[in-house]
């Protein structure tokens, strides 16, 4: 049975272990993560311990899961491959997939169904669980590190639509900084400032109107980000007054993220976003293989959200 591990760092570091557990995976109750430790299914540092074992910088905490205990939400498993060569994969992702285990997802990711054809292959990169579009997987950790440090070296062009509240009229570089929100109720939340602030990170952004649909309030753009830090295309947006539509954490109200994680998607809600999931996708990848001195472009379908309101957009696409 396959197991998990975390490694122990600030916040988590002085806590017990309990508490460790339930707050950084409530998918168990208190209860069922006490008879989990009970069961022998918890270890730190290789070795078995009691709920009340504190934690320490660095410690590793192991968890070994009884097989079906986690009842796993559904996903949609519609991804495709769009391009293979002996060195990577490159995969459309559906929106609501995640990329691999995290949380209650552990064997419903895209990285466990590749597996299944693909038992070696390595994620070069990653989308959020609702983001749709093109990932790369590569077939040995040698050509990993080949693709990854072209995206570190910033020699990989990527680019995204986004379908966003309101019309976005004018194109857009946005030159600033992210980093965490320190005023907002989520902890993974990121923000975006013109100015730089404590522990932030540049990023640069490219934001190309496409098409505007009056009678829905609603604009399609085209993303390119030039940096890529994490949620920088939906904090970004959001700073400029035009959030993806059925974005819960960088919406118009943030209070939508936690009442969706302690209510699920009620109507309200599913009324109020409009859509499940944001409308965030990954349509095009670009970068030069200097070994062959040739382009590699790979680009997808727009997704069903798309088509539905703007489906002569293949007409506005520079």
């Amino acid at each position: 049975m396959t197991s998990y591990q975390s490694v122990i760092r600030p916040p988590y570091a002085g806590k017990t272990v309990i508490d460790f557990l339930k707050e950084k995976f409530p998918y168990h109750s208190a209860a069922e993560w006490e008879f989990l430790v009970k069961e022998g299914r918890i270890r730190v540092n290789g070795n078995l311990v009691s709920s009340e074992k504190q934690l320490f910088d660095g410690n590793v905490l192991e968890y070994e899961p009884i097989p079906g205990r986690i009842k796993e939400p559904e996903v949609n498993v519609s991804y495709s491959v769009l391009k293979e060569t002996d060195e990577f994969l490159f995969v459309e992702k559906p929106g609501n997939l995640p990329m691999h285990p995290a949380g209650r997802y552990r064997t419903q990711t895209l990285l466990s169904f590749l597996e299944k054809e693909y038992p070696k292959i390595i994620p070069v990169h990653r989308l959020d669980r609702e983001t749709s579009g093109i990932v790369i997987f590569a077939k040995t950790e040698e050509s990993r590190k080949w693709f990854q440090k072209k995206f570190e070296t910033r020699q990989v062009f990527k680019e995204y639509f986004a379908l966003v509240h309101g019309n976005f009229s004018k194109e857009i570089q946005l030159d600033g900084f992210i980093g965490k929100d320190i005023h907002s109720a989520i902890r993974k939340k990121m923000v975006y400032s013109p100015n730089q602030f404590s522990e932030a990170k540049s990023c640069q952004t490219q934001f190309l109107p496409l098409s505007y649909h009056e009678l829905e309030n609603i604009s399609l753009v085209l993303v390119r980000p030039i940096t890529g830090r994490i949620h920088q295309i939906r904090a970004s947006l959001l700073f400029l007054g035009f959030p993806i539509l059925g974005d819960k954490m960088y919406g118009k109200r943030e209070t939508i993220f936690l009442d969706f994680v302690n209510y699920g998607m009620t109507d309200s809600l599913q009324k109020e976003l409009g859509f499940e999931r944001q409308l965030l996708h990954a349509y095009s990848i670009r970068y030069l293989d200097e070994r062959t001195n040739q382009t590699v472009m790979v680009k997808t379908k727009g997704f069903p959200e798309m088509e539905l309101y703007f489906p002569n957009w293949k007409n506005y696409v520079p």
